[in-house]
């Protein structure tokens, strides 16, 4: 009876020893204010809603991957997003046209209100890249903005933007970093753009 009160006490003892951290670290967004002043008119009385963003369906998961070598895909078996880049991103453009005052108003894709506008969104790259013999990584975030006459269903504008940035280590913590510099980059071009098409 002795022995296996010590062996209980021995379990609880070496389970408060245990890590409390998870297993799986959970990894969101965080932007830069952006701070955009707008001089355009045109547009500050439309409404503008903003599409759920088209992307791979990899974006459109939790999984946090990386490009080896220009080619192969991998998945971080640690790391993951609380939410998926798809969803993310098309939330960070609806917050920075909100700030940005671009438009009378600014609704996501779920708003049942109609719209004078609609901004779609298509995200061709976000993603971490890694050399081949893992001695450098760098991070490309590529996004393309269309904006439409939600009457007549014309395409008033589109464009694309990029930015790569190198990653400040060489794991998913210093991959997030750098996709946050480089889609705060990407959408103070895209406001540029918008800001110039409403003049």
């Amino acid at each position: 009876m002795v022995r296996v009160y010590f062996a209980v006490l021995l379990v609880f003892l070496l389970s408060g020893c245990s890590t409390i951290e998870p297993a799986v670290t959970e990894y969101k967004l965080s932007l830069k204010a952006l701070n955009h002043s707008s001089d355009s008119k045109e547009c500050r009385d439309k409404s503008l809603k903003v599409s759920q963003a088209f992307s791979s369906s990899s974006l459109m998961s939790l999984q946090m991957n990386y490009v080896l070598d220009g080619h192969k895909i991998y998945a971080y078996s640690q790391a993951q997003w609380n939410n998926s880049p798809n969803k993310e991103i098309s939330s960070k453009v609806v917050k920075a046209l909100r700030e940005s005052k671009l438009f009378k108003n600014t609704q996501n894709s779920k708003s049942r209100g109609k719209a004078d506008l609609i901004l779609e969104i298509n995200i061709e790259d976000f993603m971490q890249y890694y050399s081949k013999d893992l001695s450098q990584s760098h991070v490309r975030v590529e996004v393309s903005f269309t904006l439409i006459d939600s009457i007549t269903s014309e395409v008033i504008a589109t464009e694309t933007f990029s930015a790569k940035k190198e990653a400040s280590s060489l794991d998913a913590p210093g991959g997030v970093k750098g996709l946050d510099a480089a889609l705060t980059n990407v959408l103070g071009q895209g406001l540029d753009f918008l800001n110039e098409v409403c003049k």
